[in-house]
């Protein structure tokens, strides 16, 4: 874009809500909705002006001399302040777009793969057998369809900004076997170059702009065939009775498997090679073959001694047969278990010694903070009451503050274990002798700003937890 000076002043014009200018109407200005506009300095808004006289919702323009535009001379219900708008300050417009940019092409269906190779059941009678158990071809995709041309229009002349000729729509993508869309035509440009003339402050300079023609639609991506079917594989059953389903996994309720047992059975498979080397010359078949190897069965039971009624527990407990024959037991995360696992030849046995839901473990509070110096304790409550078959430990870390009129600091006094002996347990309630810590006396005295964070260590059985109790205030 280049500028060169001139002098002269050009005419307004109205420039409609389409984008499209009209022809020149000399030194007038034309009022439309909420748009004026001058050739030499572009598209500008002023608040919506509609005349008293006319219907609300008709599109209404006004062509007004501009030697005439006085307060006297109009009769609005709102009045436009002519001082507020730059007639000759306007930026130029951005670059925009002439002519519609084509459509992309389809893309072409995929192609698709082959039938694998079909089941079939047959009986070994001592004879060679030839089978054929090859699968099917992959299929062809479709082409990818061409991109659309664009539909080029006439490039406006003398605009005020940039343009950019529309594009080529591009090819669509290939079908996984052919050739992609070829990419649509462009638009291009008629005037690659134009000066339109500028005023700013009574001084007028010409600027030049510039028409970039549109690219071409790039061509879709070739493409492949479908994948041809697998090969049918050969599963060998040594017996002549059908096999019966097998069930080695079930979700069944905690109250169902109490005292009375499950059935669980899992049919055993072993993957062998050579499937070849059991059937005839020139049969078609996969190389590796699933070899019956026989069929377990377990029964699982719940051997109920929790001081908790089974009934109150309603969940689904998740088993499952292993290939070894052992049972795999999943009970549901919200709850911690206490117990053991006894088998009997074909019976395994699970025995539940004691339950707790996982979300009443995490229920302790903060109680009574009393005394001074060696009598400094704290109190801890167990609010869901399990202390009496939970085990549970503390650390400390005790912090002191001076107040020296900044942002208050603590400074560690002591960071640890608490003794048991510093533990008194009263059923759901913990006392713990804080001021019996190896902590200077003076540091637990009277009007200490201190701060206490307790981290508890709640376990039942194999399962731990922590919780974080914190305080602050003067002792």
């Amino acid at each position: 874009m280049s500028h060169s000076p001139i002098r002269g002043v050009s005419p307004w014009f109205y420039l409609g809500k389409d984008g499209v200018r009209p022809k020149c109407i000399g030194h007038s200005l034309w009022l439309c909705f909420d748009r004026w506009v001058h050739p030499a300095c572009g598209l500008f808004s002023v608040p919506m002006t509609v005349f008293s006289s006319f219907s609300p919702g008709v599109r209404y323009v006004a062509r007004l001399s501009v030697s005439a535009l006085t307060a006297g001379t109009l009769t609005l219900t709102s009045w436009v302040s002519l001082a507020a708008i730059d007639v000759c300050g306007s930026a130029a417009l951005a670059s925009r777009q002439f002519g519609q940019d084509g459509r992309d092409g389809r893309d072409g269906r995929s192609g698709r793969d082959g039938r694998d190779g079909s089941s079939r059941t047959v009986r070994a009678t001592g004879e060679p057998m030839l089978l054929d158990l090859s699968g099917t071809d992959g299929e062809d995709g479709s082409y990818g369809e061409d991109g659309e041309w664009v539909r080029c229009r006439r490039q406006p002349r003398n605009e005020r900004h940039d343009l950019q000729a529309a594009d080529g729509g591009d090819g669509g993508d290939w079908g996984w076997c052919c050739r992609g869309g070829n990419g649509g035509t462009l638009c291009n440009c008629d005037d690659r170059r134009w000066t339109v003339d500028v005023c700013k402050d009574g001084v007028c300079e010409r600027i030049e702009y510039d028409c970039d023609d549109g690219r071409d639609g790039t061509d879709g991506r070739n493409g492949r065939d479908g994948n041809d079917g697998s090969l049918g594989q050969l599963v060998v059953i040594n017996q002549t009775e059908p096999l019966p389903p097998d069930a080695p996994s079930q979700s069944p309720s905690v109250t169902s498997l109490v005292n009375q047992p499950i059935t669980l059975s899992r049919n055993l498979w072993e993957t062998r090679s050579g499937a070849k080397n059991l059937l005839a010359a020139g049969s078609t078949i996969a190389s590796s073959y699933q070899f019956y190897a026989g069929r377990i069965e377990r029964q699982f039971a719940l051997d109920w001694q929790a001081p908790q009624p089974s009934q109150t527990f309603t969940d689904s407990v998740d088993l499952e047969l292993q290939s070894n024959g052992q049972v795999s037991i999943d009970f549901p995360e919200a709850y911690w278990l206490l117990g053991e696992t006894v088998q009997q030849d074909t019976l395994t046995t699970y025995r539940v010694d004691g339950i707790v839901p996982v979300a009443d473990v995490t229920q302790l509070a903060l109680g009574r903070v009393d005394g001074r110096s060696r009598t400094f304790e704290m109190n801890v409550v167990d609010l869901a009451q399990r202390s009496d078959v939970l085990e549970t430990r503390f650390e400390v870390r005790y912090s002191t503050s001076g107040n020296d009129g900044r942002r208050r600091r603590y400074d560690v006094e002591f960071e640890g274990a608490l003794p048991d002996e510093l533990v008194q347990q009263d059923h759901n309630r913990f006392t713990l002798s804080l001021g019996r810590l190896p902590i200077r006396s003076q540091l637990l005295s009277g009007g200490t700003r201190a701060q206490v964070e307790l981290t508890i260590i709640r376990s039942y059985g194999e399962n731990s937890i922590e919780q974080v109790l914190t305080w602050q205030g003067e002792i």
